[in-house]
């Protein structure tokens, strides 16, 4: 539009230079107040003609319509700083099955209310502000379900380690508070049940060597895995390596959990005679996963779960039922029967540790809980006993 053609559509605007030298509109008539048009509306457009109309009309424009942008976040609150653990290379990094739990634990905790039947929600609030009064506070509301306190920790851990990366704040109030983990006496932690002889002998009654069950079940009890490496485990991982002068026959695979140490990620298995004779039977010459369907494909990693409670049910095995609280028997916990195993035949901690594919010793030490003390202090004597060139312990008919 020429200026002539902008004067005639629009009365009373005229061009002005303000003191920056910036070419401005503004509206001038007499008897009417002076008034600039905004920076950048140009005439002929939809908002130099609302503008235009709410000066000759002397009221104030009309403000735009507020909208809410989803999954938008104020910055250095507890959803910003979420949004920056999902950006992470360490989230990446996590087996899908290892990000579900997090973030359901995420999406309940953003959404909650700071106080009951209140608007302000922990996702609004900025990450300085929580105490660990307030974590305790939290867990009073969250133990109700056993484990919940426990989850909401792991979840919380990362958001804090996140913020103190970008300088949000330097400490990790989630150190300052003791959090119950399982339902236990008192709260304290019981964790997955180990299987003992007699409902071990029970599962192998009922699923022959060579099934899915029975194979399930030996790379889990002999070789320790969790369910995401035993879904995946493959015969062309099967691998003889010479250690001191001896070809040993084992599986060296990346386990599927993501854990702190890179090193801690590669995992070698040797065969034992244990697990040679529960995988005999299968046809390595199908190559693919060791463990299969009947179809000859691979489980999924979650389906083992509620696979394994499957073949518990037939072989009359207890399962765990969320209903009734019961804790039954189930693939992790077959994890845990094969480190009560090790620690009880001696092993060292460092030998339990890569066995079991820790990053830490504590893990080590939550994994040895309840181990029979005899056999461990046997097994080590035993030990002491070969190392000083001396005959096995003495028995004692």
């Amino acid at each position: 539009m020429t200026l002539d053609e902008i004067k005639k559509e629009y009365p009373g605007i005229t061009r002005w230079e303000d003191r920056l030298g910036k070419l401005r509109w503004r509206f001038r008539k007499k008897g009417m107040k002076t008034t600039l048009i905004p920076l950048g509306i140009e005439p002929g457009t939809k908002a130099f003609d609302t503008a235009y109309r709410a000066i000759i009309e002397n009221r104030a424009p009309r403000k735009a319509d507020v909208a809410e942008i989803p999954n938008a976040s104020l910055p250095e609150t507890f959803k910003a700083a979420w949004k920056l653990v999902l950006y992470s290379q360490a989230w990446r990094d996590l087996a899908r099955a290892g990000q579900e739990k997090p973030e359901r634990m995420a999406r309940e905790f953003l959404a909650m209310p700071i106080v009951p039947g209140e608007k302000l929600t922990w996702g609004e609030v900025p990450v300085t502000d929580m105490s660990y009064e307030d974590l305790e506070l939290l867990i009073e509301r969250w133990e109700i379900t056993p484990s919940k306190p426990w989850h909401m920790k792991v979840m919380l851990k990362k958001i804090f380690f996140e913020a103190r990366r970008k300088g949000w704040r330097s400490d990790d109030p989630t150190e300052l508070v003791k959090w119950k983990r399982g339902g236990g006496k008192k709260g304290g932690y019981i964790g997955w049940k180990r299987w003992p002889e007699e409902i071990c002998l029970q599962f192998e009654a009922r699923h022959k060597i060579g099934s899915a069950a029975r194979t399930c079940y030996a790379l889990a009890k002999w070789m320790g895995g969790r369910r995401g490496d035993i879904a995946y485990l493959a015969w062309d991982q099967l691998i003889a390596v010479d250690i001191d002068g001896e070809f040993v026959e084992g599986f060296e695979y990346e386990q599927h959990k993501q854990v702190q140490s890179d090193e801690d990620m590669t995992q070698f298995r040797p065969m034992t005679s244990m697990l040679a004779e529960a995988l005999a039977p299968l046809d390595r010459s199908l190559g693919g996963t060791v463990l299969k369907t009947s179809y000859g494909k691979a489980f999924s990693e979650k389906s083992l779960t509620g696979m394994m409670a499957h073949w518990c049910k037939q072989a009359g095995i207890p399962v765990s039922n969320k209903k009734t609280g019961e804790l039954g028997y189930t693939l992790h916990g077959l994890r845990k029967s094969y480190a009560t195993m090790v620690a009880e035949s001696g092993a060292s901690f460092q030998q339990q540790k890569d066995m079991l594919g820790h990053t830490t010793m504590q893990q080590v030490a939550l994994y040895a809980k309840g181990v029979n003390k005899r056999k461990t202090t046997a097994a080590a004597s035993r030990l002491l006993e070969e190392k000083h060139g001396q005959p096995r312990l003495r028995l004692v008919k």
